[in-house]
């Protein structure tokens, strides 16, 4: 009875299966199912790669030179900056102090070299290898005191300014002897004076025998001096003008070496007028 029963539920549960699912229709083909599309990779980004110390200048190796075959494509490199270049040194015979040295050499005076380098007034700034070749040449050190002076203001040649203001009373002016031949006279006594520019003689005895004379016409100032063991002994003052007159003086008792006012008078006009020439005459006896 129990197997009856499952017969006919298995039948029952047949037909009911086939009724739920029609049959295929043959003239109908199948539907394919949408094929699945594939998935695209997508790229993980990688990593920055890390950064390199900084190589100090030292440690960095110089470029490999390139092959002396092969052309360079790449542009040359842009020339370094040169920095602007002084002036070459003038050589020596463009030199202001040459045209002295040469003039020397030809035999010219002393006399004529400082009156070309007053009126030249050239700033010589002589140099110890210059100053060697006009000592060799037989230039004085009057002449070298004068061109290291020439060329240069009065302020910076003197230093501190002095007054041009002075007198130097019981000075005798140099003359010729009562012969007019042998000799010289220092009877005539009286005073020297400097007031500004102008330079003025006032003698006591006979004021016919006054002058003045401006600095500007002053071509040298001088002392004579006779010749002595450690410091030559100069016991006169003389002024040259550049119209040819020359002006001496010294004191009366010059032949006992008395020069206490000829040595005040030599500083004063040396401090006042600093671009006058100044020179030392030497002598084996006055």
């Amino acid at each position: 009875m129990r197997s009856l029963l499952s017969l006919v539920l298995a039948v029952l549960l047949s037909a009911a299966c086939r009724s739920s699912n029609p049959p295929p229709n043959p003239s109908r083909p199948a539907e394919r199912p949408p094929e699945p599309t594939p998935a695209v990779p997508v790229p993980t980004p990688e990593p920055p790669p890390p950064t390199p110390a900084p190589l100090e200048t030292s440690q960095v190796a110089p470029p490999p030179a390139a092959e002396a075959t092969a052309p360079s494509s790449a542009a040359p490199p842009p020339a370094a900056s040169v920095p602007p270049q002084g002036n070459p040194p003038p050589a020596p015979s463009d030199r202001p102090y040459a045209d002295i040295l040469r003039l020397k050499q030809a035999g010219f005076s002393d006399e004529f070299l400082l009156n070309k380098i007053r009126t030249d007034n050239v700033r010589y700034e002589l140099t110890t290898g210059e100053i060697l070749d006009l000592r060799a040449a037989g230039l004085s050190e009057t002449v070298l005191a004068a061109m290291l002076r020439s060329g240069q203001s009065e302020s910076a040649v003197a230093g501190k300014p002095v007054a041009r203001r002075a007198e130097f009373p019981g000075i005798a002016r140099v003359g010729k002897s009562v012969l007019g031949i042998f000799g010289t006279s220092t009877k005539s006594v009286g005073r020297l004076v400097v007031d500004g520019e102008k330079i003025s003689w006032y003698e006591t005895q006979d004021p016919s025998k006054n002058f003045e004379i401006y600095s500007k016409n002053v071509k040298e100032i001088f002392n004579t001096c006779v010749l002595h063991p450690g410091e030559n002994l100069c016991l006169e003052l003389g002024i040259v003008t550049f119209t040819g007159e020359e002006y001496r003086f010294r004191e009366p008792g010059w032949k006992r070496g008395d020069n206490r006012v000829v040595t005040e008078a030599t500083t004063f006009f040396r401090q006042a007028f600093p671009n006058v020439f100044f020179s030392q005459r030497t002598v084996s006896e006055m």
